[in-house]
């Protein structure tokens, strides 16, 4: 049965205090924030999955939030007929910070939560690095996840390029003299030398909070990112997952598992289709042509279609 985390409603009364502190967990879990979208009673019954699939965990990628997709929850809730489970990961949104920071745990904090809330028949859609995590989720824990939806990311290595980006955008936000920001436009235009996008700086603006004291502050932990930032790169090899699993046979999620590409993006090339493969041989491949990373932001009536026409077929 799955429940409500009381903790999320409230959260943002107490949002300061809350975030202040990060802590090493010593490689252990920590409890993340979540919401819940129920199918409307209006339409409950209309979406038919014939999998048996009663939940959906989406989770969210870099400098994101569960709350990102709060748009398209709803809709994939009503046409699927499933719980739809929006998570906070760690470091990011209104969960807990911690200075350890990698694909491993953030794998082992998908299983708490999955193990404390009893969450069964299980779809998990994951983007970018909440790919990652949902990949190795299932690679981890098949049994637990009946199908697998992979928005805009593959299993290969990052470009290192694109890691110096993300760097780059963490250390401009934390040399932000916060006290000197009395509005979001000045913020914006502190970020534009090293994000020159506005779609991208305001997607990492989200970030940003207005206390109660009026003063402003990143909710996501700036340290614990820059610290761990390399880590996102790479996802774990073949060997490295087996040890994880304490066995010497292939790794593979082999039920069915959608990965949906943007057409303007370049986190999906021809060339990691082989390691896809490799890991999810049930794979099914579809490019969205006219977006870029942010598939379910640039078209979502497009994404939720095909997300949820995948979770629907049998």
């Amino acid at each position: 049965m799955i429940r409500n985390n009381n903790k999320f409603s409230n959260i943002y009364k107490n949002c300061k205090r809350y975030y202040c502190n990060s802590n090493t967990n010593n490689g252990k879990p920590v409890d993340l924030v979540f919401n819940i979208q129920n199918p409307t009673t209006t339409t409950n019954g209309v979406g038919k999955n014939l999998n048996e699939i009663k939940n959906i965990i989406i989770l969210h990628g870099l400098f994101g939030a569960g709350g990102n997709w709060r748009s398209v929850s709803p809709k994939i809730a009503d046409l699927t007929n499933c719980n739809v489970i929006q998570v906070d990961q760690r470091n990011h949104g209104t969960s807990p910070h911690s200075d350890e920071f990698s694909y491993k745990l953030m794998s082992d904090d998908l299983n708490q939560l999955i193990n404390k809330q009893s969450i069964e028949d299980l779809c998990i859609i994951g983007h970018s690095m909440g790919g990652r995590v949902a990949m190795l989720y299932s690679l981890l824990n098949p049994t637990k996840v009946k199908k697998l939806i992979v928005v805009d990311i593959s299993p290969s290595e990052l470009k290192s390029n694109t890691i110096l980006e993300f760097k780059d955008y963490l250390e401009r936000m934390k040399s932000m003299d916060l006290s000197k920001i009395s509005n979001r436009r000045q913020a914006e235009d502190w970020l534009e030398p090293a994000v020159p996008d506005k779609g991208v700086r305001l997607f990492l603006l989200t970030n940003l909070i207005l206390g109660d004291n009026g003063k402003y502050f990143w909710r996501m932990n700036i340290d614990g990112l820059l610290k761990n930032i390399e880590s996102v790169s790479s996802f774990p090899s073949e060997s490295e997952i087996q040890s994880l699993k304490n066995s010497t046979s292939p790794v593979q999620y082999t039920n069915d598992t959608l990965f949906i590409s943007g057409g303007k993006s370049k986190f999906i090339q021809d060339r990691d289709l082989p390691k896809i493969k490799q890991f999810f041989p049930n794979y099914k491949l579809e490019v969205v042509p006219h977006v870029g990373h942010w598939i379910h932001a640039e078209d979502p009536i497009k994404f939720v279609n095909i997300a949820s026409n995948f979770i629907n077929k049998n």
